[in-house]
């Protein structure tokens, strides 16, 4: 990621390092109020950590995030590379995952680089999708949350799940 901010032409590359850095330091201290407590997705604390995570990115990316059955954040996965009109959700790796990590509850989380946090007919589809398998190997689909810039949206709020 330094390289390629470096290339760019937009700083020098132990400047780009600096701010990559700062970058990470800065995601893994919003983590740390994930961990060891039971995480709603209303939470003003989780959705920071969304627009932390996501708000800002130019490419659409998805993450899923994994937790107990009491709802204790385990882990992570962020997948770049999306399409700017629809999310894929790699299933495979997500139910491999959840599996490895023993997980029983997933929030899916994307950002919409647009602007415009509200789901596409795309996304309440592969959303659907996503549930139908996790669900019938015993894992809940907690919530599915859309980031837009600092805007956060569930559809669990809004009745899509």
């Amino acid at each position: 990621m330094a390289e390629a901010l470096a290339e760019a032409g937009e700083c020098r590359t132990e400047i780009a390092a600096a701010i990559v850095g700062a970058r990470r330091l800065a995601e893994a201290a919003s983590r740390e109020v994930l961990e060891g407590v039971a995480i709603e997705t209303s939470a003003p604390a989780f959705r920071r950590y969304l627009v932390t995570r996501l708000g800002s990115r130019r490419e659409e990316c998805v993450m899923v995030l994994f937790f107990t059955g009491e709802g204790i954040y385990i882990a992570e996965d962020l997948y770049a590379g999306g399409q700017r009109t629809a999310i894929r959700i790699p299933l495979r790796r997500t139910v491999r995952r959840a599996f490895d990590l023993d997980a029983r509850r997933l929030v899916v989380a994307h950002n919409h680089p647009s602007g415009k946090p509200h789901p596409s007919d795309a996304d309440i589809a592969a959303t659907g999708r996503l549930r139908a398998i996790v669900e019938a190997l015993e894992i809940r689909l907690d919530d599915h949350c859309i980031v837009a810039g600092n805007c956060v949206v569930s559809m669990h709020a809004m009745g899509l799940i």
